[in-house]
């Protein structure tokens, strides 16, 4: 982490690939219980309650049709409420749950794909990596982005609290407006992460590669620069 050139010329980037995909693991294990703790925090935060269409009863123009119908399967569904209370925090935090897979998924993928971007920058700059290295040194950065993960839920926590909504209109503007002020140091954080990664990546593929440092430190701000301005 603070000395990449010399610890991958030590070891190198191939035979520590193990350890690399194990931290892909963690991290992807703590994403996936950061976007959990997220509806947690929405649920804990926001003492609000919102009407919303009741989910039991049927579409209007069923009930409109066979809500009178003892016979019809609607009946019973169609005597419910059409509109019903529910707490705006746990109704965020139920959503937030769709996205547990993005924790699941998206650490593996960007691994897979960032080291076949260090795969192809790293042989384009002259270099012989080999894909296992390459793969092994894109775990390796992801481990960075733990310290951007806890910067973020940190800032979650301490800016979604306390927040007051009236109706479920207003849950999106008035979650966005708590979330502003958190903006800048998500964004330095994001920086921040990426001239770490960059380091690890620029030291780690000049070894891997067998080209200068400098020839690797451009050929990694290529693709981890596009990939930070997609993130900002």
């Amino acid at each position: 982490m603070v000395s990449p050139r010399t610890f991958f010329a030590e070891r190198p980037p191939e035979e520590t690939a193990a350890v690399a995909i194990g931290a892909v693991v963690l991290f992807s294990v703590c994403l996936t219980i950061g976007i959990a703790l997220l509806g947690s925090f929405f649920a804990s935060g926001i003492d609000s309650t919102v009407t919303i269409d009741n989910p039991d009863r049927p579409p209007g123009h069923f009930c409109e049709h066979h809500g009178d119908d003892s016979d019809s399967a609607f009946a019973d569904q169609c005597a419910e409420p059409e509109t019903v209370d529910r707490d705006a925090g746990e109704l965020l935090g139920e959503a937030t749950s769709d996205y547990l897979w993005i924790g699941v998924v998206a650490p593996f993928a960007m691994w897979f794909l960032g080291g076949l971007s260090l795969y192809v920058v790293g042989r384009v700059a002259g270099g012989s990596p080999s894909f296992v290295g390459a793969l092994a040194l894109a775990g390796w950065a992801a481990i960075p982005e733990f310290f951007r993960l806890a910067v973020g839920l940190i800032g979650l926590r301490l800016v979604l609290r306390d927040i007051t909504v009236d109706s479920v209109d207003q849950l999106e503007p008035v979650v966005t407006e708590a979330m502003a002020p958190l903006d800048p140091f998500l964004l330095v954080a994001t920086l921040l992460t990426a001239a770490w990664q960059w380091h690890i990546l620029s030291g780690g593929l000049s070894v891997e590669a067998d080209i200068p440092w400098s020839t690797a430190a451009v050929a990694v701000a290529v693709p981890l620069g596009f990939v930070t301005l997609v993130g900002i």
